[in-house]
C-alpha cells in the first residue's frame, strides 16, 4: 500500500508542480511575475503546495514500508524524517506568507525544500538501495534515479531552476515508476 500511496500522490505532485505552482518558482527569472502570479492564484498556490506536503509523507511512509522489507538502516528513516522537517518547514512558509511575503521567504524555501530536503531524501534512498538486493539491470536504474535525485539538490544548492526542472521531471520519471516496482518486488 505504502508504495503504491507513494507513486500516486508523487505523481499528483509533480503534474501540480508542472501545471500550477511553475509560474510561481524561481524557473520564472522575474521576482515580481512570481508574486504577480501567487497573489493571483493563492489558493492554488496553497494548495499546491499542500499536495506536496501530502506526497512528502507518503514518501516517508513509503521509506519506513521499505527499510522494514530488507532490513535496511534505521537511520536511512531517520535521514528522511529530518527532509520532511526541512521540506515541510519550506512549504508551509511559501503556504502562509502567499504572495505578500514572497520576496524574503522564497529563496530560503527553495534551498530547503530542493537542496536540503532532496538531498536527504536521495541520501536515504541510496541507504535504502544499497541494503536491497537488486538485479544489475535495477541496481544501474536506481544509479541512475538517484543521480537525478543529486542533480536536484545540486542544482537548488547553486540555484540553476532550469537544471532543478530537468532533474525534476527526470527523477520523478523514473520514481514513481520504482515505487511501483518496488512494492511489487517486495510484496
Amino acid at each position: 500500500m505504502a508504495p503504491l500511496a507513494c507513486a500516486v500522490l508523487n505523481l499528483i505532485a509533480v503534474v501540480v508542480l508542472a501545471f500550477v505552482l511553475a509560474p510561481g518558482t524561481p524557473v520564472v527569472t522575474s521576482v515580481a511575475a512570481r508574486e504577480q502570479y501567487v497573489a493571483s492564484h493563492l489558493f492554488e498556490w496553497r494548495a499546491g503546495w499542500a499536495t506536496w506536503m501530502l506526497a512528502a509523507a507518503s514518501l516517508l511512509w513509503m521509506y519506513a514500508w521499505w527499510r522494514a522489507r530488507v532490513r535496511g538502516p534505521d537511520v536511512a528513516v531517520t535521514v528522511a524524517a529530518i527532509g520532511i522537517a526541512a521540506d515541510w518547514s519550506a512549504e508551509i512558509a511559501l503556504i502562509v506568507t502567499g504572495a505578500d511575503g514572497y520576496r524574503a521567504i522564497a529563496p530560503l524555501a527553495f534551498l530547503l525544500t530542493g537542496a536540503v530536503a532532496n538531498g536527504l531524501y536521495t541520501a536515504a534512498g541510496i541507504m535504502l538501495t544499497l541494503s536491497t538486493p537488486l538485479g544489475p539491470l535495477a541496481r544501474a536504474y536506481a544509479s541512475l534515479m538517484w543521480a537525478a535525485g543529486a542533480t536536484l539538490s545540486f542544482a537548488a544548492l547553486v540555484s540553476f531552476p532550469l537544471l532543478v526542472a530537468i532533474a525534476t521531471a527526470w527523477l520523478f520519471a523514473m520514481f514513481i515508476p520504482w515505487c511501483v516496482w518496488l512494492g511489487r518486488r517486495l510484496r
